[in-house]
């Protein structure tokens, strides 16, 4: 928001110049003035500079003039101050229509009027602005700054930058989630709306496509094709991660520096705030993790320490709990196949546990819940009644899921739940049982399910068997299935689909012939090849249960 051409001929030291070329140009901004004397002076702008010449260096005919002139338009400079008389006696008629043809301003000062004269006033002038922009900058900062000092958040943040910039703001974090947003007029809220209806249709255009020159600042137009209405979005970052952006609109013009300014201030009062809340969620999270470790390793009984930790942790497990667990289906998979790196990794992690812990919040207040890993554990208690518990922590899954499912785009989560233990002493014994759950769910293959202990039935008693001495467990199936399933391996059949049909439909060969669409003969060949190949009689009550734990035991050890 520097000086334009325009402001500076209005000092009185110019009330004198006259305008010969580049009228529509007269908004160029000023970052300085310098004589310009030399043949080669485009080598030695920057840009921006307004360029005070007598044409010593092109003084021979007109196009020694516009090819001098041409090296100064095409550095940069924001125009052309000339002094015809001692070595030029006008300036030529080509040199008018270059100016014009560029739009860059060429103006006639009077002999009379010295060179160190108009360079002292235009850079007190200029010295001047910068000054008033630096306090200007340092208002807008204080401002945004004592907004997070009186405790203001987000919406506050927003509120105070859109009534700075008079234009909408929108505050989001690391996944382009609106933490706040603010449209300081009515009609400003349809470029709101534009702007959230463009991030779900090109979400995956990264935004890092669209910087402006000013490298942390980028620029996405609203329709395709139309240079404004545009967002132009700043990221937050707290240490060397981005942790969020604050957006604001272009209308009809590009932000002006004051914007700018703005806009950068409150993605610096942003970060300032994420930093905080990042720091409490990170010692918030550490300390139930260690007090988690703790009570799971043994380290407390039910008395008031641990009931007393677990209160100043915000839950309460005096009453008892259900557990619940809610784990991330095959995300180690899903980081090697999509390359993440470390910092999208914790990202992921900690928006899963942020959108867990918005579901669990609002059914159980007084939950505890820790991150664990690509878990969130639940120690859930009982409301009026524990005898409820269970159906309201079934409707907690569901919903878990469903938001997760819109929070993580391409994973699912799966979900283990115990049973309600009124005793404290038995919160352990809560924790195995969602573990238990969620494991059977896991090795089974399922994926976004809702596991509970109680459905587990006789895999209980083999999950226990597998931890505690697995080579039992993967003897039992050699001993049972495991030629069966080797055989359909070999011959490309589906004896054990067969197996489980029959041993599913009440051993009756009419009906899982009906099952399978296959002929009852050809069922009960099937089950004559199963009692060659097991050594078992698949009639017999004794060697079908067998069987049936065989196939068990073959579903856990295939993961």
């Amino acid at each position: 928001m520097g000086l334009s051409v325009s402001e500076i001929l209005k000092l009185p030291i110019l009330s004198d110049a006259k305008l010969l070329a580049g009228r529509k140009g007269l908004n160029r901004e000023v970052s300085q003035v310098t004589v310009g004397e030399v043949p080669d002076i485009g080598d030695w702008l920057t840009g921006g500079e307004l360029v005070l010449s007598t044409f010593f260096a092109a003084a021979k005919d007109p196009e020694a003039q516009v090819e001098f002139s041409r090296k100064i338009i095409k550095s940069g400079a924001a125009g052309l101050l000339v002094k015809p008389g001692r070595f030029v006696k006008t300036v030529a008629p080509e040199l008018v229509s270059l100016g014009n043809r560029h739009h860059f301003p060429i103006v006639e000062i009077p002999d009379e009027v010295r060179w160190t004269h108009i360079i002292a006033e235009i850079s007190e002038r200029i010295v001047g602005e910068h000054v008033s922009l630096l306090r200007r900058s340092q208002d807008i900062h204080q401002r945004l700054l004592d907004v997070v000092i009186d405790g203001g958040g987000w919406q506050s943040i927003a509120d105070t930058t859109a009534e700075l910039l008079g234009r909408p703001v929108i505050l989001e974090d690391a996944f382009h989630e609106t933490l706040a947003q603010s449209a300081p007029a009515a009609e400003s809220s349809t470029l709101v709306d534009k702007f959230i209806a463009m991030k779900h249709i090109g979400e995956s255009q990264s935004r890092e496509d669209n910087r402006s020159r000013a490298g942390r600042r980028q620029r996405r137009p609203l329709e395709p094709g139309v240079e404004y209405p545009a967002a132009v979005t700043v990221p937050v970052s707290v240490g060397r991660d981005v942790q969020g952006y604050v957006s604001s609109f272009e209308t009809e013009a590009p932000l002006n520096e004051l914007d700018l300014v703005a806009l950068e201030s409150a993605a610096t009062v942003a970060a300032v705030v994420m930093g905080r809340e990042l720091a409490r969620l990170e010692a918030e999270t550490r300390l139930r993790g260690d007090f988690v470790d703790d009570l799971l390793a043994g380290e407390f009984d039910a008395g008031p320490t641990m009931l007393q930790r677990a209160s100043f942790l915000g839950g309460d497990l005096s009453r008892g709990c259900l557990v619940l667990i809610a784990d991330i289906d095959s995300f180690g998979d899903y980081v090697v196949g999509k390359a993440l790196k470390e910092q999208e990794v914790q990202q992921l992690k900690n928006r899963f546990f942020g959108g867990v812990s918005q579901v669990i919040r609002s059914y159980h207040r007084d939950a505890l819940l820790t991150p664990k890993s690509d878990n969130v554990i639940a120690f859930l208690p009982p409301g009026n009644g524990g005898d409820k518990l269970m159906s309201v922590a079934k409707s907690t899954a569901a919903l878990i899921r469903q938001a997760c499912a819109e929070l993580l785009p391409g994973l699912t989560v799966s979900i283990g739940l115990g049973r309600f233990h009124a005793s404290p002493s038995a919160t352990r014994r809560a924790y195995r049982e969602a573990e238990s759950a969620l494991q059977v769910s896991q090795r089974l293959g399922e994926s976004s399910a809702i596991a509970t202990y109680d459905d587990m039935g006789v895999y209980k008693l083999l999950l226990g068997a597998l931890e505690e001495d697995p080579e039992e467990v993967r003897s039992f199936y050699e001993e049972t299935i495991a030629r069966v399933e080797e055989y359909d391996h070999k011959h490309h059949t589906d004896l054990v689909g067969t197996l489980e049909a029959y041993l599913a439909n009440n051993r009756s060969v009419a009906t899982t012939a009906e099952a399978l669409f296959t002929h009852r003969h050809t069922i009960r060949y099937r089950l004559g090849r199963i009692n060659d190949l097991a050594g078992l009689d698949v009639h017999r009550s004794e060697d079908q249960e067998k069987l049936g734990f065989g196939l068990k035991a073959m579903r856990l050890l295939r993961r």
